[in-house]
């Protein structure tokens, strides 16, 4: 028989708590750029001649440029027919600059925050992650709490790695214009390399790129971006990460980089990958790589995006960071690719972990804009059940003391009076074990104040059955008269109690709607014992026994 565990709570178990921003404006951007392929495709089938239709890289504006006067009027048409989610904010000549609408945007930003909440879910699933708490806070923010992990550094790694995998076509003829740029421009430690390959159409082609310390990349990146077209942008890639022996087992740190010229817009992303696996290289047995397989669609976009453009080099692009920009000798059919992992650095066992969380988060999907960490926070395993054996400590005292007390207050009704206390203690766990609900230990204050309410409803009913016993009635009319005079302060406690419990359900969060979950269900169980389980013990003794003295 199958026995389901309490879940503890990240401050009763211990874990990672994390705080992410997702970058909805990303989104926005990523959206643009499918709505100005579609644009394109839709002028391509209505015989509207057009220059050029980019997205800026630093805006989700789509500019689109039109060669003929006459089309103008079929371009609105299209664009107010198709394209409702687009505008025109602007239209000189013949260029338009359209605009996500409003409504649209936000419901952009909305769907991202909403997908990155399921992509993160199903990678903690992964991870083997029990339980673990994943909600959205405020507009942009996801709150991610994952008990009994120990290891932050690679839950973060697989967390918030975005794996937004791109391949882009690098425009290695387009790199001439930093020609112009002198050695006396450039940032401190970077360097202006050259070199020559059988381009594309086999004609010589020379590549201008720059290698660049780690910490020099944002001013190259600055001086490089002010000379090349907005439908340019400009990426880095590690030069090399081989190592010497020594550095075999340290953490990977890569010292140079090397720049690309790529295309703004990527010729296939990760969105049509349906598989994605480790690969030991059989050349060298201590490296690894991450074979990917795409759909059908994405087969034939693949295919074609390296049919038109062989001998030129396709970047592949991981996060914004190119991983490799192998030449395409030739188009590839059979919808495969790779991802290598390459070099010497770290240990044969690193490498094939880093294999293993990169296929683990391909195959969760990629986030649907980049995330960061604005908020970590590690609670130790040590600290987590130290809470939570005090918190058991002080929970256990309190329910002998308050039992012990009912016995000696209110001798045989106080028994009856600990029967309800500790079935509404078993019927709470129950139900929370049902539910599968996660116990934290505002959660066990919640159950500590739902027994506090539970004891006080037993006391009002015995103290009004002692108060009719006074008068001299009955042990049988004592017990219904004091039920029915405690029944409406009871519930008129209980119920504002359930409110507020509501409330803080509603619009808590985190540890205050674990606190009120629990007291929601521990108010519920008290009524039903207190009033009802209670209020049958006493028929039964009354009328099986005919007692005529009640010991209370």
């Amino acid at each position: 028989m199958h026995c389901k565990k309490f879940n503890l709570g990240l401050d009763l178990y211990g874990g990672v708590h994390l705080v992410m921003g997702v970058e909805v404006e990303k989104a926005v951007q990523q959206r643009a750029d499918r709505l100005a392929d579609a644009l394109r495709q839709e002028l391509k089938e209505q015989k509207i001649n057009f220059s050029n239709i980019i997205r800026p890289r630093d805006n989700s504006d789509i500019i689109v440029t039109l060669t003929a006067n006459d089309s103008d009027e079929s371009f609105k048409k299209i664009i107010r027919k198709e394209f409702k989610v687009l505008h025109i904010v602007q239209h000189e000549d013949r260029t338009y600059t359209l605009a996500v609408t409003g409504e649209y945007a936000e419901h952009i930003r909305e769907s991202a925050v909403e997908q990155a909440i399921k992509t993160i879910r199903n990678r903690a699933d992964k991870l083997g992650v029990t339980e673990p708490t994943i909600a959205k806070r405020g507009t942009d923010n996801i709150l991610i709490q994952l008990p009994g992990v120990r290891d932050p550094d690679r839950a973060i790694a697989v967390i918030g790695r975005t794996a937004q995998l791109e391949f882009k076509i690098v425009d290695a003829e387009a790199t001439a214009v930093f020609d112009e740029i002198t050695n006396e421009q450039l940032p401190q430690g970077v360097t202006k390399e050259e070199h020559t390959f059988t381009g594309h159409g086999g004609k010589s082609t020379r590549e201008v790129y720059f290698e660049t310390p780690y910490e020099q990349k944002e001013a190259l990146e600055k001086l490089l971006t002010a000379k090349i077209p907005s439908d340019r942008e400009i990426l880095f890639g590690d030069i090399d990460r081989k190592g010497s022996a020594a550095q075999a087992t340290q953490v990977k740190t890569p010292q140079r980089l090397r720049t690309y010229l790529v295309t703004t817009r990527p010729g296939i992303t990760g969105d049509y990958l349906t598989d994605a696996n480790v690969e030991q290289d059989p050349k060298m047995p201590g490296d690894y790589y991450v074979s990917m397989t795409f759909d059908q669609k994405g087969a034939q976009i693949f295919a074609k995006l390296t049919e038109e453009n062989e001998q030129r080099m396709m970047a592949i692009v991981l996060d914004e960071k190119v991983n490799s920009a192998p030449v395409i000798q030739e188009k590839i059919g059979g919808g495969s690719a790779r991802i290598t992992l390459g070099g010497n650095y770290g240990s044969t066992n690193s490498r094939f972990e880093e294999a293993k969380d990169l296929a683990t988060v391909l195959k969760a999907g990629a986030l649907p804009a980049p995330v960061d960490v604005r908020e970590k926070r590690q609670v130790g395993k040590t600290m987590g059940e130290d809470t939570a054996r005090k918190g058991q400590i002080a929970l256990v005292v309190g329910v002998f003391a308050v039992l012990i007390f009912m016995v000696f207050y209110y001798r045989v009704s106080g028994l009856i009076a600990n029967f309800g206390l500790i079935l509404n203690f078993v019927l709470l766990l129950a139900i929370m074990v049902v539910f599968e609900a996660t116990l934290t230990l505002p959660g066990m204050a919640g159950i500590a104040l739902t027994l506090g309410m539970a004891v006080d409803a037993n006391v009002l009913i015995c103290e009004r059955i002692r108060e009719e016993l006074r008068l001299g009635k009955t042990p049988r009319a004592a017990i219904d008269t004091g039920y029915s005079k405690a029944f409406s302060a009871i519930f008129d406690s209980n119920v504002t109690t359930l409110i507020a419990a509501v409330v803080l359900m509603q619009y808590g969060t985190g540890p205050v709607r674990g606190f009120a979950v629990t007291l929601i269900i521990g108010l519920l169980c008290s009524l039903y014992t207190s009033v009802i389980v209670s209020r049958l013990i006493y028929d039964f003794i009354t009328s099986s026994w005919r007692i005529q003295r009640l010991s209370i």
